[in-house]
């Protein structure tokens, strides 16, 4: 080998450098949005008027659009394979926007309403809960507002009235900010 190819093999080699590879912090993060998204999930879906079916349909529409970006785009960021992008968007991306989106809706109030309703009755089921029965029969199958857990069915027959205050979220969504029992 002469020695201009000696020099041309060595500067060839020196410049050549190894793309990282950061597609497993970028997947670590998603799981980590897994578990942050499912928590924001499980506490505002309690406190938030807001079906199963609805919280499914914002957690596959948020997977959805993150599989609207190309791959090409995923490989030249993160070095992402095909099946890295869907792990990252099915279990990063689509829990923590969904609970980003419950969480904004808690947080930025449109509209505060309080509604005082009639006590119908009182129930007992399953040794669980006490549940009541408004009147009109409002709010029937919102089990967040008509069951109790933390009270007795003695307690809850004394009061005549239940007094629920209603938070407008941004997005719509009703959040129950408190439910009193009045005489």
């Amino acid at each position: 080998m002469s020695s201009i190819q000696k020099r041309n093999t060595k500067t060839t080699a020196g410049n050549y450098q190894q793309k990282k590879d950061k597609s497993m912090l970028f997947l670590t993060l998603a799981v980590l949005g897994l578990f942050v998204g499912l928590l924001l999930i499980i506490g505002f879906y309690s406190i938030t008027i807001i079906s199963f079916y609805t919280i499914t349909k914002f957690l596959v529409g948020f997977a959805i659009a993150g599989f609207l970006i190309p791959l090409r785009y995923y490989q030249k960021w993160f070095n992402f394979i095909k099946y890295e992008m869907i792990i990252f968007n099915v279990i990063g991306v689509a829990p923590i926007f969904t609970g980003v989106l419950l969480l904004l809706n808690f947080i930025i109030v449109l509209n505060t309403s309080i509604e005082t309703y009639k006590i119908e009755k009182a129930y007992f089921d399953s040794g669980k809960f006490v549940g009541i029965v408004l009147e009109n029969n409002a709010y029937a199958d919102e089990s967040r507002i008509i069951e109790f857990r933390e009270k007795t069915i003695i307690e809850i027959r004394r009061h005549q009235y239940l007094e629920i205050t209603l938070n407008k979220g941004l997005f719509g969504f009703d959040v129950v900010k408190s439910r009193e029992l009045k005489n």
